[in-house]
């Protein structure tokens, strides 16, 4: 189910064979589903509760000074900056790890290097077959720190993909809010054609080339508008969202 397969145990039957295929394609999509919600709900509950902590001392000290808090904490948007995010992920990670081994040492009675390793190759779903878990206390360990665990690395490699997204966009805002504006700019920008660009004009412009918005966006936000104004005064009024003259 963690599509690690240790090949120590597998099924022999033709019955326990199709049993095997049913079983992980319905089974896979479910626990999928439930236990990354429960993955999710963890660091949540991390994010959250370190949230709280460090907003309420905001609150209580007015100053506008850039302190470690602004390095953790996103005080504008109300959220946790995604490199902390990462860096949560990854101490769950390293976490499932350590008990990992743990339990292989004294349990399996492994090396700590050999318990590393399993641990190690556990958690990432490689399992090379070479080592597994041969006790009942160990098998039924691994039942459920395996679904866990997995699912917590898979979860870290996502924050770090969001990271690289997330540096990939700053990097694109600043770009599009240091550089200086060109005549092939106005051009484009100036969607009614009037020989100069609007305030609202610049926004949108600018917006696109941060990729913040698309030229699909723009339409679908502009069909609504029409539908909203159906007289074509190119403005929405009471009387049209009343759906009637005052």
């Amino acid at each position: 189910m963690c599509t690690i397969g240790y090949g120590d145990i597998a099924p022999l039957t033709p019955w326990t064979k199709i049993f095997a295929v049913v079983f992980v394609l319905f089974g896979f999509g479910f626990l999928d589903i439930l236990l990354s919600g429960v993955v999710n709900y963890v660091l949540d509950l991390q994010e959250s509760m370190i949230l709280t902590g460090i907003q309420t001392k905001h609150n209580h000290h007015h100053h506008h000074r850039f302190s470690a808090k602004d390095y953790i904490i996103d005080f504008e948007k109300g959220r946790m900056r995604i490199r902390m995010k990462v860096g949560l992920a990854l101490c769950v990670v390293v976490l499932c790890i350590g008990v990992g081994a743990l339990v292989l040492h004294f349990v399996e009675e492994l090396g700590f290097v050999d318990s590393v390793y399993l641990s190690v190759m556990s958690v990432t779903t490689v399992g090379y077959g070479d080592r597994a878990f041969k006790t009942l206390e160990g098998r039924l360990f691994a039942a459920i720190w395996l679904l866990v665990s997995t699912l917590a690395v898979a979860r870290a490699f996502l924050y770090l993909a969001e990271a690289r997204i997330d540096r990939r966009h700053r990097k694109a805002v600043k770009l599009a809010l240091n550089r200086d504006i060109t005549v092939d700019d106005l051009l484009k920008a100036d969607t009614y054609h009037h020989g100069f660009i609007s305030k609202s004009e610049y926004i949108v412009f600018k917006l696109k080339e941060m990729g913040k918005i698309t030229e699909k966006d723009i339409n679908q936000v502009g069909m609504q508008f029409e539908k909203l104004d159906p007289n074509n005064l190119g403005k929405i009024t009471l009387p049209d969202l009343l759906g009637g003259p005052l």
